[in-house]
């Protein structure tokens, strides 16, 4: 490893983090619904489906979301950009391991009161820890 190789800087990860974050709350005080389903309790009504899970809202910030090019038969996208700082530590109160799968699985993000489903997540890492996620949504 050389003495100009960024990966031998300690936190040097955690600095390009901070960094991005940085980027995204430049971009004003936006934050991100993200809505989730609760664990099944169990029972059997739940477990049959006679009853809707449950769902818990996660707001997340700072964020950046943008409109997309709508899809050919008209309906709506948008792309929410997150900074990994936010997403991990709540991630980590369910026990999950993989963020982007865990946000694929989710029932949307809140879009102007409307559930957009989450149709990608894309991660930009930096030396091997993920720094960005990038989600694509359509209504």
């Amino acid at each position: 490893m050389s003495n100009n190789d960024p990966a031998g800087i300690p936190g040097h990860a955690c600095a390009i983090r901070r960094f991005a974050d940085a980027l995204l709350c430049s971009g004003g005080d936006t934050q991100v619904t993200i809505r989730i389903s609760d664990p099944s309790t169990g029972d059997t009504d739940s477990q049959l489906g006679l009853e809707p899970p449950t769902a818990e809202d996660l707001q997340v910030s700072p964020a950046l979301i943008k409109a997309l090019e709508p899809t050919s038969d008209g309906k709506r996208r948008i792309e929410a950009v997150v900074g990994a700082t936010a997403l991990k530590p709540i991630a980590k109160q369910y026990g999950i391991q993989d963020v982007a799968a865990w946000l694929l699985v989710a029932q949307g993000i809140l879009y102007y009161d409307q559930l957009m489903r989450i149709d990608t997540v894309t991660v930009d890492k930096y030396l091997g820890a993920d720094c960005l996620y990038h989600l694509t949504a359509t209504e």
